[in-house]
């Protein structure tokens, strides 16, 4: 009888300790081994633009959501491809860009790691003459080293022939502190499933010792 009291009092315990403790020290595990020896370039651009045309913070807090910009002058840097592609040999490119490209442009972010709430090509925000600017608002869902990548989405022209495509602006590198609270609130479901394993198997344990 001894026993059987001691187990059904411990196995609540324990259940309480592994629904509290596993899951942070998973976020805070992989946080760590994210981080570990690991240094960070904030902007790394693919296009030769000004490092002050993206906006970024260079770190940040796991959930909460936080503001990205891009400027770019568009007649420029259609230009600057331009000129490349005209003084370029044959079969050769910039980024897979052969024809001539319009000023016109739209912007994009994406991320592995965040979520973003207007994703996809974007018109300017505003712009002052031929520079424009794009915001976005983004909220990272894991801790670690996160990278967001800022392309431009042109059209050019060659032979008379349109074609869609896609420049490799920059990348932002962001480090993403983790943050156990607003983890568990979006991955309750975990709790939900060790409780219900835990529970059935506290349950079945305290039969077996009444029997």
């Amino acid at each position: 009888m001894e026993s059987s009291v001691n187990t059904s009092f411990l196995m609540p315990v324990a259940l309480l300790l592994v629904l509290l403790v596993i899951p942070f020290s998973i976020n805070s595990f992989m946080h760590m081994l994210a981080n570990k020896n690991q240094f960070v370039y904030p902007v790394i651009m693919k296009i030769p633009l000004d490092n002050n045309a993206v906006a970024a913070p260079t770190e940040v807090k796991q959930y909460e959501g936080f503001d990205v910009a891009l400027k770019v002058n568009t007649q420029i840097l259609a230009e600057f491809i331009n000129d490349i592609v005209a003084i370029s040999s044959e079969g050769m490119s910039i980024q897979g860009i052969t024809g001539f490209i319009s000023p016109n442009m739209k912007a994009e972010i994406t991320g592995e790691d965040f979520r973003i709430e207007n994703p996809g090509p974007q018109n300017q925000l505003y712009g002052l003459q031929d520079t424009k600017e794009w915001k976005w608002r983004v909220i990272p869902e894991s801790s670690g080293v996160q990278t967001i990548k800022f392309r431009m989405h042109v059209t050019s022209t060659e032979y008379g022939h349109q074609k869609a495509n896609v420049i490799e602006l920059a990348e932002a590198n962001i480090v993403v502190d983790s943050n156990p609270t607003m983890w568990a609130v979006y991955n309750w479901w975990i709790f939900a499933l060790l409780g219900g394993a835990l529970f059935g198997g506290w349950k079945a344990l305290r039969r077996y010792n009444i029997n």
